[in-house]
């Protein structure tokens, strides 16, 4: 005779089997938990210090040593959507990375000069947000404020303020815009102003996490600017070409490059390069 369960064994099994459940259910969340919160502190602290950080990449390797009519840095105060959204173009001596395509050459070539700069524009996807990017183009030419590769830094931009200071003085006025090339010189130094907002996963965990669900941050970085480097661009007194036997020698424009460098950018060894010669032809 065969006999089946009794209800009483059926309610205690299922009984066991939703302890199970819960204690495998409680535990996925918490591990979920644990990775949001761990997720909304990585972005909270790394998001903006990561942007800052490219633009004063760039910043410090501010190129001065071929710069043709002062036209090496540019800064337009604009705004969007009621906020500010700077702009800022430059030159700098660094290896780039968008390629060079030369049909001459079969290995990859990046350029040693390049033009770059940041742009902001509002979010098609969320029109609350401003996007930011940065433009990179390996043919500096004479107008070096425009064109080239656009990359994405990030999309969930509030705001962007950048400020210029001409002298280093007790009460420092900062400037909205600055042209070298209006200007013949460089800035004392430069001061950017981010906002933007990280997307935080919210989840219970991660509220009793402190600073975990923070969703707008603000970050402020200063670069200066040497004096050395500044007289240097304001009186054409460039050194000489980084790698040279004494990189302390000044070198006056139209007399000639003494770097290992050599001929840059398709000049002659032993002449300056000239604004028609910027084009890159060659490694």
């Amino acid at each position: 005779m065969k006999r089946g369960f009794t209800l009483l064994e059926v309610m205690i099994s299922l009984a066991i089997m939703g302890m199970v459940m819960a204690t495998v259910m409680e535990t996925v969340n918490q591990t979920r938990s644990a990775v949001d919160a761990i997720h909304n502190v990585m972005e909270t602290e790394n998001t903006g210090p990561r942007i800052l950080q490219t633009m004063r990449r760039d910043l410090e390797a501010l190129a001065i040593y071929d710069a043709a009519e002062y036209k090496v840095l540019k800064g337009v105060n604009q705004t969007q959507m009621g906020a500010e959204a700077d702009r800022i173009d430059l030159i700098v001596r660094k290896k780039g990375t968008v390629p060079v395509d030369l049909p001459t050459r079969i290995k990859t070539v990046f350029a040693p000069f390049n033009e770059v700069g940041y742009r902001l524009r509002q979010n098609p996807l969320r029109p609350d947000f401003l996007e930011l990017y940065r433009r990179e183009d390996s043919l500096v030419d004479g107008d070096p404020f425009r064109d080239g590769s656009f990359t994405m830094v990030y999309d969930r931009i509030i705001s962007l303020d950048i400020r210029y200071a001409e002298e280093p003085e007790s009460q420092i006025v900062w400037l909205d815009s600055w042209d070298s090339f209006e200007r013949e010189g460089l800035p004392y130094a430069i001061e950017i102003f981010l906002e933007i907002e990280i997307q935080p996963r919210r989840s219970l965990e991660s509220l009793n996490i402190l600073g975990a669900n923070l969703a707008r941050l603000e970050y402020t970085d200063v670069i200066h600017i040497p004096e050395e480097t500044r007289w240097r661009f304001r009186n054409r007194i460039h050194p000489g070409m980084p790698g040279t036997d004494d990189p302390d020698a000044a070198q006056v424009p139209g007399q000639g490059a003494t770097g290992a460098d050599g001929a840059l950018n398709g000049a002659s060894e032993g002449a300056a390069p000239t604004s028609g010669d910027r084009a890159i032809s060659g490694g």
